[in-house]
């Protein structure tokens, strides 16, 4: 990580956070090109610090929190002065943040917020500033927020237990009026927040005069019943009483108002067809309607639930089915195994067996054995369902023990969301660091960018050579016979697809220069005809560069007379000719035919942290 952001601390659990106390800390995550293709190759990531590091002190919070004083007020709503100290600072991020500005502009993101968020004013408030300044910068957004906290609050302030069942609330008539209550406060707090202007001292510099200035709100807030939903009804013979399961998400009303430059506020709650009011898992509202639009990107925002897995700054699929394979296989071996089969045959809390499909409510949402359908995972269903099934399967997932809002990022990407990613709400601005800063400071999950890639083999020759033989011949590359690739052929990479060779590329250790610079020439690079276009060129350099960086390569060079182009907006600088060159070693500059004429292109890299996961686990940098 080459910089640092600030997060927010409060040592006292007070709440505020001015900036006397601000902590400046190590942290990383996704880069992102935000035009939904595979990634471009100059968004950067590393692995992501540990969560223990992120902050200063625990950010302790009861509920509401006081506002703080005037100059903690102004400093987080961004109207204090900017330091000109600062502006630098300010200049190199909006450059760096303006092709995401882009990138971003009429998408459609959908933000999960949880309880845990929503009762906290000060967080509650600081994520919904960053919400309206995406929405000013053209994001179409859809917030989705939760209420189980306030619920869970109110019924133990009237004496009663909260009651779960498999990872959902028992929704009795209590529940219910307090989750209404609670939702309204909610909605209240949000249409406020959204009703904020700037001061006029900000605006009259730049924007309106005094006669033009009009106060009306600042965004337009938008609700409404665009969720369908029915009764969980009874499971096991357990009755979820007004506990919810979607049907559908009225996406084109959802649309409609987006068009139309709202945005849409989405509680928890849904209803029947009868008019009945249901009410329903807050992820479960979030992931059908991040689906049903089409979303380019889903996020859940969440605190120490998620903090405290460490996750890297990206999880591909695959790697989420590997994480999710070893947390099962340890179930199904170990002593961990034992317990859960232990907690299907005993009545939680009680002690003793319990009898055959009888069940009791737990206070807790997530009970070990019990699947997000209500129903025991058994060791049977575990041992006997495909592993490449295993990542599709919420009850698997619930189960196991992982977060809701983990497993729901992964089944948003398996049903089509391009990328989910998980955020940590009490990281001051971390919405708009994830999305605007290079490097990001969340997990990104997403399809496998890197899928197929890897070292080549003398089984890749055949399909090396006829990806390289039609560049041969029009003068693109030198010709190599098979002999000659074969003596070469561990410095290639190779992208494959069904055992097929889609690309290849050569990255070839040149040794020092009188400078003192490592360096390596990269070659034969070529995509398949068939599958340009579709981001694996941009996934192939990226691992090569990755990989020349884990080999203390500082200087990535290319000789080239046709594809200069295509290099250039990946960061490759030109040189001029390479054969006159000095920065390629001596011993490379003397095998140079000058009348070919190859100019030569550079690529500065980074020193890479022995910390960052190896190439084809992390994206860029």
């Amino acid at each position: 990580r080459r910089g640092g952001v600030t997060c927010r601390s409060s040592a006292d659990g007070a709440g505020p956070y001015p900036a006397n106390r601000q902590a400046t800390v190590a942290s990383s995550g996704p880069g992102d090109n935000g035009d939904g293709s595979s990634d471009n190759g100059a968004s950067a990531s590393t692995s992501a610090a540990p969560p223990e590091t992120w902050f200063a002190a625990p950010a302790t919070r009861n509920g509401d929190s006081s506002d703080g004083d005037e100059a903690s007020q102004r400093w987080r709503a961004g109207s204090a002065p900017l330091d000109k100290t600062d502006f630098t600072k300010f200049v190199r991020f909006f450059r760096q943040a303006s092709p995401y500005i882009k990138g971003h502009r009429d998408k459609t993101f959908v933000i999960v917020v949880p309880g845990v968020i929503t009762k906290d004013t000060l967080m509650l408030q600081d994520l919904l500033s960053d919400v309206a300044l995406l929405h000013g910068l053209g994001v179409r957004l859809v917030v989705v927020t939760g209420v189980q906290d306030q619920i869970d609050e109110g019924l133990r302030q009237r004496g009663l237990r909260p009651k779960y069942m498999g990872g959902y609330r028992i929704t009795d008539r209590a529940a219910m009026d307090i989750a209404i209550e609670a939702v309204g406060r909610v909605r209240v707090r949000c249409q406020q927040a959204f009703s904020k202007g700037p001061t006029i001292p900000m605006i009259r510099r730049h924007t309106k005069g005094d006669r033009e200035i009009h106060f009306e709100p600042a965004l337009s807030v938008v609700t409404g019943n665009y969720v369908m939903a029915k009764r969980r009804g009874i499971v096991e013979g357990m009755d979820y009483g007004l506990t919810g399961e979607v049907r559908f998400v009225m996406k084109d009303e959802i649309a409609k108002q987006l068009a139309l430059d709202n945005i849409v506020l989405q509680s928890n709650l849904a209803f029947t067809s009868n008019g009945e009011v249901l009410n329903c898992n807050t992820y479960d509202v979030g992931l059908m309607t991040a689906v049903s639009l089409g979303a380019d990107k889903i996020f859940f925002m969440h605190t120490d639930d998620v903090a405290q897995l460490g996750l890297p700054a990206w999880l591909p699929l695959s790697g989420a089915q590997e994480m999710l394979e070893q947390r099962v296989e340890g179930l199904l071996s170990s002593q961990e195994m034992d317990e859960f089969k232990a907690s299907m045959e005993t009545v939680a809390g009680e002690g003793q067996p319990a009898a055959p499909h009888s069940r009791l409510p737990s206070s807790q949402p997530d009970a070990l054995g019990k699947s997000m359908s209500g129903l025991p995972v058994s060791p049977e269903l575990l041992a006997k369902l495909p592993r490449h099934e295993l990542v599709y399967n919420l009850d698997i997932w619930h189960a196991s023990g992982f977060p809701v809002a983990l497993s729901t990022a992964v089944i948003a990407c398996c049903k089509g969301v391009k990328r989910a990613h998980l955020l940590d709400a009490r990281l001051d601005g971390g919405l708009l660091l994830e999305l605007y800063s290079r490097d990001g400071v969340g997990t990104m999950i997403s399809a496998d960018f890197y899928e197929g890639i890897r070292r080549a083999n003398v089984n890749d020759l055949d399909g090396i050579k006829a990806i390289l033989e039609p560049l041969e011949r029009q003068g693109v590359t030198i010709k190599r016979s098979r002999e000659q690739l074969e003596a070469v052929i561990d410095t290639f990479i190779v992208c494959e697809r069904e055992q097929k060779v889609m690309g290849c590329a050569m990255l070839l250790d040149l040794g020092a220069t009188d400078d003192g610079a490592r360096v390596a020439e990269l070659g034969a690079f070529c995509i398949d005809p068939a599958f340009r276009g579709s981001g694996r060129g941009d996934s192939m350099l990226d691992y090569v560069e990755q990989d020349a960086r884990a080999a203390g390569v500082n200087r990535l060079v290319l000789l080239t007379t046709r594809t200069a182009d295509w290099f250039e907006q990946r960061d490759f600088m030109h040189s001029g000719p390479a054969y006159a060159s000095t920065l390629l070693p001596e011993a490379r500059r003397v095998r140079i035919d000058p009348a070919r004429n190859s100019q030569l292109y550079v690529k500065q890299l980074e020193a890479c942290d022995a910390s960052m996961p190896r190439a084809g686990k992390r994206i860029g940098y």
